[in-house]
């Protein structure tokens, strides 16, 4: 049972590079980045979240159909 699930604590890791601050989405909404572009910018940061996700969960853990559909 223990296996399939993570620790309350558990994080993962990530690079600096990787982090979207909300500063920096307002900096580019109030500079010259149209409506679609922030829009697309978010689907590719919320795609590579789930596929960073899914690179640590163990496929018996109760969320994996879940994110397998996203």
């Amino acid at each position: 049972f223990q296996k399939h699930y993570f620790p309350i604590d558990y994080t993962v890791q990530v690079q600096y590079e990787e982090v979207l601050r909300p500063s920096n989405i307002t900096r580019l909404r109030n500079g010259t980045v149209s409506e679609a572009a922030l829009r697309y910018l978010w689907f590719h940061v919320s795609s590579q979240a789930v596929l960073r996700i899914r690179e640590v969960l163990p496929e018996k853990h109760p969320s994996w159909k879940y994110t397998q559909e996203l």
